[in-house]
């Protein structure tokens, strides 16, 4: 079962009303705006506040682990290893689509949660922000069609290096 799958399995199975690629898309722009790993305490109680409920110790064990695997993989020499957690390519494209958004409205609310300011001199940052916002309000239906998943995969990608990108400028230690 793919991670996307075990998670929306893992939420429901707790009625949590969260879809999955929103959950990631909050806690990595939380660890983006507070610039790196989070300690267990700060964890749980932001999975409590972000789910509705106590956290279960098998949906802990879940979210620590994809915190973790995010961590490392969205530091510098990780070589591009960020994925973002969304259905698999063979689901259909319009589940894909509103993942992708609600990916993006989690990332920007979890970075507006930590507290982080992404300043207009920021340049590439600020602009990335811009679009994911723009990504984010992504309501349209997404008919099936090679177009369509060629410019979805795009996006996904995009989405994937302004991650990567806003990491980057708010890591500790970098010049604001």
């Amino acid at each position: 079962m793919s991670q996307f799958l075990s998670f929306k399995h893992e939420l429901s199975a707790y009625d949590v009303d969260l879809h999955p690629s929103e959950l990631h898309g909050l806690m990595i722009g939380y660890v983006c705006g507070a610039g790196g790993e989070l300690n267990l305490d700060q964890r749980r109680a932001l999975y409590a506040n972000w789910l509705g409920v106590d956290v279960p110790d098998e949906l802990l064990t879940m979210l620590n682990a994809a915190h973790d695997q995010a961590v490392d993989n969205l530091d510098e020499f990780a070589d591009f290893e960020f994925r973002l957690l969304v259905p698999a390519d063979d689901q259909p494209i319009q589940e894909r689509a509103r993942s992708i958004a609600l990916w993006c409205s989690g990332f920007l609310s979890g970075l507006g949660e930590s507290g982080r300011q992404i300043d207009q001199d920021q340049g590439d940052a600020a602009e990335a922000l811009g679009v994911l916002a723009r990504i984010a309000g992504m309501t349209d239906e997404v008919p099936e069609g090679e177009a369509n998943e060629e410019d979805l995969t795009q996006i996904e990608e995009f989405v994937r290096v302004s991650t990567l990108l806003v990491f980057a400028e708010t890591r500790p230690g970098r010049p604001h």
